[in-house]
């Protein structure tokens, strides 16, 4: 079973010299032709990046562009600094210099499943550091969030 709409996992893979990276063959399985193999990269929050299928990134832009403060809209477009970029032959893509230095990356990368058909791409270390479950308030936090996803979320949302 696949899911068309969102992709499901995560991968860590190295960083070259030249600032690609293979692009994680789970993800590629889960990749359908109305998908392709161009991405919008962006910058996103807590200094790491978000990698849309083109898709989903029109669908983002159009959920920013009825925001009801233009200005506030226009910035945010101008802050993400979107990239087009493609898997080549080898199932990599291309992270240009100013997103790698955005998202202090260097050896490797970890990429976890996001909202909708996006992948945030992060500082290995860093995910690792601010995701472990390794802490008795971490697992607790955890533990919460589990069952509050199956009782509707926090405030009654999930």
């Amino acid at each position: 079973m696949s899911f068309s709409n969102r992709f499901i996992g995560q991968a860590v893979t190295a960083i070259d010299g030249k600032g690609r990276c293979a692009f994680p063959r789970d993800f590629r399985r889960q990749l359908t032709a109305e998908d392709g193999t161009e991405f919008a990269l962006t910058r996103w929050a807590n200094g790491n990046l978000k990698l849309f299928v083109i898709w989903e990134y029109e669908k983002y832009l159009a959920e920013v562009d009825s925001w009801s403060d233009r200005k506030k809209a226009e910035k945010f477009q101008h802050w993400l600094s979107a990239s087009l970029v493609e898997l080549d032959g080898q199932n990599r893509i291309l992270i240009p210099k100013d997103k790698l230095n955005y998202a202090g990356l260097t050896n490797s990368v970890t990429f976890v499943e996001s909202r909708g058909k996006s992948l945030e791409l992060w500082n290995s270390d860093k995910f690792n550091a601010e995701n472990n479950l390794d802490t008795e308030e971490n697992l607790a936090e955890f533990n919460e969030l589990c069952y509050q996803a199956f009782t509707g979320g926090p405030n009654g949302k999930v």
